[in-house]
């Protein structure tokens, strides 16, 4: 992951040791691990992070609000985070069509985001239609992976 001298630099940049980031490339340590002093590796910020999002799951029993975590980071590496759609109906052929539903209502969506811009406002989306136009282009994002993920469970 990182390439020679990188350690040093980022280091440097998160404020920590050079040792501590070559600890984050060994096992992390347990607790017994810990007080007993025999490993020497370290949780990573990756672990850190993925602690977080557990957390939050195990307290609401869904990720939705460790969501803007997802969103910051693949912003930064300028992509999109799309949480997955759940589809609690029978997975079999019913899945298809879910899908296909959705990707049917992906139309509208165009043709109200179309409409938003150039008739009703021109030129500016209010704060509601930005926020049901983004929850409708998220909704078939997430479509498009599950079908991609049923072809290739088939």
């Amino acid at each position: 992951m990182l390439i020679r001298g990188d350690v040093k630099e980022l280091a440097r940049r998160l404020s920590c040791s050079p040792q501590l980031i070559n600890s984050w490339t060994r096992e992390p340590e347990t607790d017994s691990e810990y007080t007993k002093g025999k490993s020497t590796g370290k949780f990573s910020f990756l672990d850190r992070g993925r602690e977080v999002i557990a957390m939050v799951k195990e307290d609401d029993g869904e990720p939705d609000r460790a969501y803007p975590i997802g969103y910051y980071f693949a912003s930064l590496l300028k992509g999109t985070f799309v949480p997955d759609l759940i589809i609690t109906d029978n997975p079999g052929s019913d899945i298809l069509k879910c899908i296909g539903d959705i990707l049917k209502d992906t139309g509208k969506t165009i043709k109200t985001a179309r409409v938003f811009w150039y008739e009703k406002s021109p030129g500016q989306f209010t704060r509601k239609e930005k926020a049901k136009l983004n929850a409708d282009i998220d909704e078939a994002i997430a479509a498009l992976v599950k079908l991609r993920q049923f072809m290739r469970a088939q």
